[in-house]
């Protein structure tokens, strides 16, 4: 089939037609179809969201539909999110590392970080920052980049969920600001005073 397909937007109808036939299920990331497909065929050319729209029209070279067309059909046969698939998410305006040791970033939490807590909090004055349950770091490093002066604790339980939290806090560069560590909610944390404290458990 690949072959009679050309376009990006040639690839994006196919695979959202394909994933509708295929009964798949969008909740992380996405919530249908063409998204899915389309986030699939920008990650397989290297290309982000924000293409002109010209460009959907643009011809694949036949070593890109090969690799396109291999992302979508992983997508239907292992039934797995598209973040899994690509070790991609994006959140908060930042691009995060995933696998399958944590939850796929999603949750307005991260409109409440850009917007800096208001009006329920000064922004100017918050030092401390404290992320429960932090699994892959999203919220912990998007904390620390809303608020750049702020110290952020960012705690789990899991190994796994912090291991690829420290490959996230070093990709984006807040390994100075965010603290990792291993804690049960509370337990195994130093006493302290928070400005914030939020969590996505």
């Amino acid at each position: 089939i690949r072959d009679q397909l050309h376009s990006l937007s040639d690839f994006v109808r196919w695979g959202a037609s394909a994933f509708n036939r295929a009964g798949l299920n969008f909740a992380h990331g996405t919530s249908n179809a063409v998204d899915e497909a389309l986030n699939l065929v920008l990650h397989g050319l290297s290309l982000d969201h924000e293409i002109p729209d010209w460009l959907l029209a643009g011809r694949l070279t036949a070593e890109e539909k090969r690799r396109v067309y291999d992302l979508l059909r992983r997508r239907i046969e292992e039934r797995k999110p598209y973040a899994y698939i690509t070790n991609h998410a994006r959140f908060a305006g930042l691009d995060f590392y995933v696998d399958e040791r944590v939850l796929v970033p999603r949750s307005p939490i991260a409109e409440l970080i850009e917007q800096g807590f208001e009006p329920w909090i000064d922004p100017e004055s918050v030092t401390s920052i404290l992320d429960l349950c932090t699994g892959s770091g999203c919220i912990a490093i998007a904390c620390a980049h809303a608020f750049p002066d702020a110290e952020v604790d960012a705690t789990d339980i899991s190994e796994d969920a912090l291991a690829v939290a420290l490959i996230n806090t070093e990709r984006l560069h807040v390994s100075h600001q965010v603290r990792l560590r291993r804690a049960d909610v509370f337990e195994g944390l130093p006493s302290r005073r928070y400005d914030i404290i939020v969590s996505n458990p």
